[in-house]
């Protein structure tokens, strides 16, 4: 059976394409549109039938990142139980976080494909409620985000899970989310996405460094 360090390294990998399929699902293909959910139903419900094929891809591919994620999260998990209790207070901490976003990104994915399942007249009558709702289940994405960035920073301070400047830079990030957060509804949160990027590779290139097969 595969140790514990070859399962973590599938987990690394599932962090580096999850981040990336969040990314490129939901802000590149999908961009959710330009519209606040207060502006003219016309023009919200113009968005959505314009666009029904990249709202459709994007949302797949963002969701697909979202399940991804939470593999990332399990392997954290275990990568910091080997660290002691603290390592694991910690582990479970960023693996709550991590459902919490896959949770956010997951509703938002489904509000935005309902979307695309009835007819203009239909999709009127209810753009407004949708609207607000896709929106809120934004908001829960990118605090979970801002969670799992600062239970991974408390792992780089508490137990070296990675270096002390990275996980300097995630706090800073991360308070910076915070503070836009009621202006932005979490979105300031998408700096954070280079970021966790950065860490996964990094936890890869550790794991792969001290794994003796490779050597």
């Amino acid at each position: 059976m595969p140790n514990s360090e070859h399962v973590e390294q599938i987990g690394w990998w599932c962090g580096i394409v999850s981040v990336f399929l969040i990314g490129v699902g939901f802000f590149a293909i999908d961009h959710g549109g330009d519209t606040d959910p207060g502006g003219p139903i016309g023009v919200l419900v113009n968005e959505v039938t314009t666009t029904h094929g990249r709202i459709v891809v994007g949302n797949l591919v963002g969701v697909i990142g979202a399940l991804l994620l939470i593999w990332f999260a399990a392997a954290l998990r275990m990568r910091l139980a080997r660290d002691g209790d603290s390592g694991s207070m910690i582990g479970l901490a960023a693996f709550g976080s991590a459902l919490l976003t896959s949770t956010g990104a997951l509703a938002h994915g489904a509000f935005r494909l309902a979307e695309t399942t009835v007819d203009a007249r239909t999709l009127a009558e209810a753009m407004r409620p949708l609207a607000i709702l896709e929106t809120h289940m934004t908001d829960a994405h990118w605090w979970g985000m801002i969670g799992l960035v600062v239970a991974i920073c408390i792992g780089g301070f508490a137990v070296g899970l990675i270096t002390k400047p990275l996980a300097a830079l995630g706090v800073f990030l991360s308070i910076i989310a915070l503070a836009l957060s009621p202006t932005s509804h979490g979105a300031a949160a998408v700096s954070l996405q280079p970021w966790l990027f950065a860490v996964c590779v990094l936890l890869l290139l550790r794991s792969r460094r001290f794994d003796p097969t490779t050597m």
